[in-house]
Formats: structure tokens, C-alpha cells, sequence
């Protein structure tokens, strides 16, 4: 795997992330998002929940990538058995997040997010260039 890539790419992320907060009005956040039951604030929660889970999940990920695949596979059965629960905890997750978390709440769980993955060695930091 290329870390360095990786690294780029939530840097990216997250200057996204902070482009589309930073300007956002009240009544822009407060808005419907196009194809969604959120609003543009609940959709930037669940980009932010995203990364949170994602962070969550890659040292469960890295335990299994050392087992035989058996156990890999059955793991994976067990999250396919889990998906319509999964769905209801991710939208509600996400509702209230994006209805009760402060927007300055977001920004530094975005920043603290991925601005250096666990595992990753080396003196890369989210402002790198």
C-alpha cells in the first residue's frame, strides 16, 4: 500500500471537509441535500462519521488481514448479517450528530480524524505539503 497516497488523499478530504463547512450559512446547513431525507448539515455529520468509523475499524481490519481467511470470510458474514441494523444506527448517528454536535465539534474531529492514521510512522502530519 502506498501510505503516502493515503495520506494525500485524507488530506484532501479533510480541506474538503473544512471547504464546505467554513462558508456554509445557517440556512445552507439548514437546508435539504439533493437525493437525501438530511440536510446539509446531517450530510457533513455523516462524511465526519465516515472517518470515525473508518478509524474504528483498521485495527479490527488489521487483526483479521494476519488470521487465515477463514476467519476473515466469516467476519465478513457476520457485517453483511448486520447490515439493516448498521443502516438504521447510521442514520440516526448521523441525524443527531448533525442536529446537536457544534459545527467547531466537527472541524476538530475532522482535523484530529485524519490528521494521522494509527499505525502510521514517519513524521507526516495533516498540514504536510
Amino acid at each position: 500500500m502506498d501510505t503516502r497516497a493515503v495520506h494525500d488523499e485524507l488530506e484532501r478530504a479533510r480541506t474538503t471537509f473544512h471547504e464546505l463547512l467554513a462558508p456554509a450559512t445557517e440556512n445552507e446547513l439548514r437546508s435539504r441535500s439533493a437525493g437525501t431525507r438530511w440536510t446539509n448539515r446531517h450530510l457533513l455529520f455523516h462524511m465526519l462519521l465516515g472517518f470515525l468509523i473508518m478509524r474504528a475499524l483498521l485495527a479490527p481490519a488489521r487483526g483479521f488481514s494476519r488470521l487465515p481467511r477463514g476467519f476473515g470470510r466469516g467476519f465478513a458474514r457476520v457485517l453483511n448479517a448486520g447490515t439493516r441494523p448498521f443502516d438504521v444506527a447510521n442514520y440516526l448517528g448521523s441525524w443527531l450528530g448533525g442536529t446537536f454536535l457544534p459545527l467547531h465539534t466537527m472541524d476538530v474531529l475532522c482535523d484530529r480524524t485524519t490528521g494521522r492514521p494509527p499505525g502510521c510512522t514517519g513524521a507526516w502530519t495533516a498540514n504536510a505539503t
